[in-house]
């Protein structure tokens, strides 16, 4: 319990640290833009020269077993005109069963995000924005987290913007993923419909899903929504709240966090 409190307080610190702030530190004209707190990868990058780092907690629920993750640390650095490096590290885990708990660091990961085309307004209509995303784990998270073996894996993220305050993003994911021993070819698919309510107040309402998530396993689903919070054009914060669509998914899961840039 204790864990949890901390974990979801610490984002609450951050954001009351920093709700003094009123400019950003980069000088960029543009507002960031995150890969959180939504399932679906964004098609932006991070500006050439400049630093990003997004973070936070979920807490989850399936049946009588909890988790809490925390950290959800992505690295973004922008080190191109047209893409970026990413370095995620392994959040710190804790699952509690009615047979024990286990808890631990998970996988870090290491990848590139490519972006195909240029702003939505420099693109024709109803032509999208187009990145490509690919990535890999690292088999170094602790021994009873981790997959033992690399986990190759390829996003294509697509958005369209539909009005100056309505947008849709859609990404397709393959992942070579593994399951105890076994590997199975994983497909994945997400759609995000996002609202910008002000200019610093965003909400957004998403499905994805799986074909699989163990071998053999049936596809699985899920729903969730959230909002954002842009406190200057460099740190924003986040919160979402979702639920799986199958029996062997999440009853719920709920969780905070912030991206910020430099």
């Amino acid at each position: 319990m204790r864990d949890r409190v901390l974990a979801l307080a610490l984002p609450g610190l951050l954001l009351a640290a920093a709700v003094v702030a009123q400019e950003g530190w980069t000088g960029l004209d543009d507002s960031l833009t995150t890969d959180r707190p939504d399932f679906t990868e964004s098609t932006s990058i991070v500006p050439r020269g400049h630093f990003q780092i997004e973070g936070g907690t979920t807490v989850a629920r399936i049946e009588d077993v909890d988790s809490t993750a925390f950290g959800e640390l992505l690295v973004r650095i922008g080190t191109g005109e047209r893409w970026e490096t990413r370095i995620g590290v392994g959040s710190y885990s804790r699952v509690e069963t009615p047979f024990g708990d286990v808890s631990g660091l998970e996988d870090p990961s290491v990848g590139i995000k490519f972006r195909f085309t240029g702003d939505s307004g420099d693109l024709g209509p109803g032509q999208p924005e187009v990145a490509l995303i690919v990535l890999t784990s690292i088999p170094e998270g602790d021994e009873e987290l981790t997959d033992d073996e690399w986990v190759p894996e390829a996003k294509l993220a697509l958005a369209w913007g539909l009005t100056e305050r309505l947008s849709l993003s859609s990404n397709v994911n393959y992942a070579y993923a593994v399951d105890g021993d076994d590997r199975l070819h994983q497909i994945g698919a997400t759609l995000s419909g996002g609202i910008s309510i002000t200019d610093r107040l965003g909400s957004f309402l998403e499905w994805y899903g799986f074909s699989e998530e163990t071998n053999d396993g049936p596809s699985t689903h899920y729903v969730d929504g959230g909002v954002t919070w842009l406190i200057n054009n460099d740190l924003q914060v986040d919160a979402r709240v979702g639920t799986g669509l199958n029996d062997a998914d999440p009853d719920w899961f709920v969780g905070v966090g912030a991206g910020v840039r430099w």
